[in-house]
This record gives C-alpha cells, sequence and structure tokens, in this order.
C-alpha cells in the first residue's frame, strides 16, 4: 500500500504529510509527495527521512493507492477524476466536488458512516465549515436547531502560504498590495467574489455545506471575515435551539462530543496553533429568550480544519481495508 500527498509543498499539503507520518506511521518506501514543475529535484522532510518530490502531470498522478488533494479546485478537477479512473481513492481538500451528488462531503466526528463500501473519492469541507460542524451537529442531534448565525473571523493561512508571505511583507512594510489584499492592521469583509445577493464565496460555502453534512433543515446566517491573525479561525455563533436549552444542557452535549474541547473564557487563535481540537468558550445564554445559546469557535484552520479531517478519513478506510 501507498499514500500519497498531492500539493505537498503548500501549507495543507506539508501538514498532511506531518500527519501521515505520526499518525499512521508509514515508512517512506511507502509515501509519495507530488508537487508542481516549480518543485523539481526538491526533497521534503518525511520525519527523520527525506523523500523526493514527483513532478505531477495533472493528468496522470500515478503510483499511489490513497491520495491525499491539497491543490486548487481547478487543479483538482483534472487529476483527481485520471486518479479515481486509475483505481486510487481520493480525499480531496478542494472545493471542486464537495456539492458533487453522490460524492461524501465528511468531518469524522459527524458523518464518517456517510461513506459508502468500494467509494473511491471523499470531499474535505472548507475550513470554517468543520470547525462549526463539530459544534454543530451534536447540539442539533440532542435539541433540533430552528437557525444559526455564524460570524466568522479567518486567519490569512486560510488563503495559502503566498498571503502569508504577503501578511509578513506588509508588516514589514515592504508590499504594495492594493486596498482589497491589504491583511495588516485592516479587516476585509469578504472571501471570495459575491454574488447577486451579495454573499461572498466562504458565506456560500458555510451554508451549504453545513447543510449537506448535518442533514439540517435549518438555515445558516453566514457572515464572514478575514482578519490580521496567521493561523486559526475564530467564530461566534448564535444558534437558536426547537426548544428552551439552558447553559448547561449545551455544555453537558459538548462535554461529551468528539473532537470538542470546552474552555471557560474562551480560545484565542494565538494559543491554539497546532491543535487538533476543536475549541469552544463562552457560552452564554440570551437573557431575552430561553431557547437562544451565544457561543465562541476556535480551530486551528490549517491543522483540524483541513489536514487533519483529511488524515483522520483516511485512519478509517485503511481501518476498513485491515
Amino acid at each position: 500500500m501507498r499514500v500519497g500527498v498531492v500539493g505537498a509543498t503548500g501549507l495543507v499539503g506539508m501538514e498532511m504529510v506531518r500527519l501521515v507520518r505520526e499518525r499512521i506511521g508509514l515508512p517512506a518506501s511507502s509515501f509519495l509527495a507530488f508537487a508542481s514543475d516549480a518543485s523539481r529535484g526538491r526533497t521534503l522532510d518525511y520525519g527523520p527521512e527525506q523523500v523526493s518530490l514527483s513532478v505531477f502531470d495533472a493528468g496522470d498522478v500515478g503510483g499511489g493507492d490513497y491520495l491525499l488533494g491539497a491543490t486548487g479546485a481547478e487543479v483538482a478537477g483534472v487529476w483527481v477524476p485520471a486518479a479515481v479512473e486509475r483505481g486510487a481513492v481520493v480525499i480531496d481538500n478542494s472545493s471542486r466536488f464537495r456539492m458533487d451528488e453522490g460524492v461524501p462531503l465528511v468531518v469524522p466526528e459527524v458523518n464518517l458512516a456517510t461513506i459508502p463500501a468500494g467509494c473511491r473519492l471523499i470531499a474535505n469541507p472548507n475550513c470554517s465549515t468543520i470547525q462549526l460542524v463539530v459544534v454543530l451537529a451534536p447540539l442539533a442531534k440532542a435539541f433540533g436547531i430552528e437557525w444559526a448565525a455564524v460570524s466568522t473571523y479567518q486567519s490569512v493561512s486560510g488563503a495559502g502560504s503566498r498571503a502569508l508571505v504577503e501578511l509578513e511583507r506588509q508588516e514589514a512594510g515592504l508590499s504594495d498590495a492594493p486596498e482589497e489584499g491589504w491583511f495588516h492592521r485592516n479587516v476585509l469583509t469578504s472571501i471570495g467574489g459575491l454574488d447577486g445577493d451579495l454573499y461572498c464565496e466562504e458565506e456560500v460555502k458555510l451554508a451549504r455545506e453545513t447543510g449537506r453534512i448535518i442533514g439540517a433543515g435549518f438555515p445558516v446566517f453566514p457572515a464572514c471575515a478575514r482578519v490580521p491573525v496567521a493561523v486559526g479561525h475564530l467564530e461566534s455563533v448564535t444558534v437558536r435551539f426547537d426548544e428552551p436549552v439552558g447553559r448547561e444542557g449545551v455544555l453537558g452535549v459538548l462535554r461529551n462530543a468528539d473532537g470538542v474541547s470546552l474552555s471557560e473564557d474562551g480560545a484565542a487563535p494565538r494559543s491554539i496553533q497546532g491543535t487538533s481540537e476543536v475549541f469552544v468558550g463562552r457560552v452564554r445564554q440570551s437573557p431575552v429568550d430561553s431557547r437562544t445559546v451565544q457561543m465562541w469557535i476556535t480551530a486551528d484552520n490549517v491543522r483540524k480544519g483541513a489536514a487533519l479531517n483529511a488524515v483522520q478519513i483516511l485512519e478509517s478506510l485503511l481501518g476498513r481495508s485491515d
């Protein structure tokens, strides 16, 4: 069995490589790393060893039995179908296949059972969606949800490694980036293009993906912003339940929820970098509505919001094949 990461030199790809080594423990001889032509001749750290980077042809990513995708949607639209046709199992982190009927959109803590036997393509949700549904799914099951409103404060790493470099240049006074790409001491009030109703791409993803993963009949009202933080997404979430639910009721469910860590005051992005949990804090009852509860949700978007989710799916598939 051979496992590969396609797009292994990006932020998410490098984290996937680390997690495959740490959690699955494959020897270097069973691991493949693919990158663009710009990485030709380079090697990549794989634990204490080095592996050679293979330059991939988008139409022919060969050799891996299981492939984790960390490329953009356009490139994924070419190499993923080719790899699946060849017989590989692909777990893709891009947005390309997330809403395709017949492609499971999976967060392991929530809906792992939706992956059918013999499935060869599984989609990883958006980073902001993953941390949200890990919290909302057990609450929806316990109490029923009428609606949820979510305001996100998303780090620059969510836009990729080039955006992080640009943030550093801006902080050092070395950038002439246009206003719409200016992160330093700024907040960008949309992420991605706007649709006809003035919802940005990130907001549309968050609402649609949440409904698909939870199977929810409740609406999600999103507002997404980019903030000048390197790593870690923060979400302010207001939930109106189908019945009166006290703060202690919510905490009781979340204490037993897979992948959730509770903190009284709420976890700041800086404090949770490199962690695997979804952190929930400042859970509070609305003073005017017994059915409404508010909270903060924080997670490392590169790790839990992307790479770890994919590797957890891989672990489950490997367990099925044992």
